[in-house]
């Protein structure tokens, strides 16, 4: 299939398509690419980290990349400070602005979830494992 028309004018459409496609993929890498600089780096510190995701949603990033930033400060928040209230605020925000995201399950767990004590949660961990482990193999 060829997309171009004839002429010059059929070279400039197939140029500007080119540019454009180019242009349109660059940006997703670039945001991604970025979201993995925003979460590397093995020495940096939880308070360091959440300071680099807030920077980089400031940035306005694509849903995508705003959800899975908002699920880390979330889960940073209650795992390693125990401050709910601040966790329960970025989990909040995924779920309104992503309610259906890659993240929306575990986000919605994190809530229900994040204040037990583990005693309370190593039941049901104990039950998924033996679900799991009693399911047939994927095919």
């Amino acid at each position: 299939m060829v997309l171009s028309g004839t002429g010059r004018s059929g070279m400039r459409f197939t140029c500007l398509l080119f540019i454009l496609l180019l242009v349109h993929g660059c940006a997703k890498t670039d945001w991604e690419s970025r979201w993995h600089e925003t979460i590397s780096g093995a020495r940096v510190t939880a308070e360091e980290m959440i300071v680099r995701i807030e920077e980089f949603l400031a940035e306005e990033p694509p849903l995508k990349y705003a959800s899975e930033a908002r699920f880390t400060l979330g889960f940073t928040w209650a795992e390693n400070f125990d401050k709910y209230d601040e966790a329960r605020r970025w989990f909040e925000e995924l779920l309104e602005n992503d309610p259906d995201c890659e993240w929306a399950d575990d986000t919605r767990w994190m809530l229900e979830n994040m204040e037990k004590d583990v005693d309370e949660i190593l039941p049901w961990l104990e039950q998924m494992q033996q679900e799991q482990q009693s399911e047939p193999p994927p095919r």
